[in-house]
């Protein structure tokens, strides 16, 4: 065993007197305690106890507060989402709506310009025909005219009817 020596005394040896005295001192301080101060510090505990479980109450009810709210925020998120989604659908279907208008539009368009294309070439096709009716007319007449005046041969035939169509064509210009 290490003794240690301090002015001549060994710190590990008992001392009966010290230890009786050491003893009668602590019952003292602790009666006195007791008397005087044990239920100031048992309240002043108490208080503490009650101030640091207050504080834990109110931070757990500002947890739950926090939680309610961020569940909140996110079912608003969760709802903004949606309705996001709904107004690009809803842009979507009004897109596609003005999409079908425009080319049945368009259609319609086309369709009457065919028409009226088609009526004027069909107008265009009865004028012609009237003209070059009353053209054979005319040169039926003319060379009815000629051929009641002589008896033609072919030759002659075909140099009058080129005569006659260049008088025509001289005509018209």
């Amino acid at each position: 065993m290490n003794i240690i020596l301090a002015g001549g005394i060994a710190l590990l040896d008992i001392n009966p007197g010290l230890v009786i005295w050491t003893t009668l001192t602590f019952i003292i301080v602790a009666i006195i305690l007791y008397v005087f101060a044990w239920k100031k510090i048992i309240v002043a505990l108490d208080t503490r106890a009650q101030y640091i479980e207050n504080n834990i109450k109110e931070a757990e009810r500002l947890k739950k507060e926090a939680e309610a709210k961020f569940e909140e925020y996110q079912n608003k998120m969760i709802d903004l989402k949606q309705e996001a989604q709904e107004i690009l659908q809803e842009a979507k279907k009004d897109a596609d709506v003005l999409k079908d208008e425009i080319i049945k539009k368009a259609k319609e368009e086309a369709e009457e310009l065919r028409r009226r294309a088609q009526k004027e070439i069909n107008l265009a096709k009865e004028s012609a025909i009237e003209e070059i009716h009353n053209y054979a007319i005319e040169l039926s007449m003319e060379i009815t005219k000629k051929v009641i005046n002589k008896t033609l041969s072919k030759e002659e035939h075909k140099r009058l009817l080129e005569e006659t169509l260049k008088e025509l064509n001289k005509s018209q210009n």
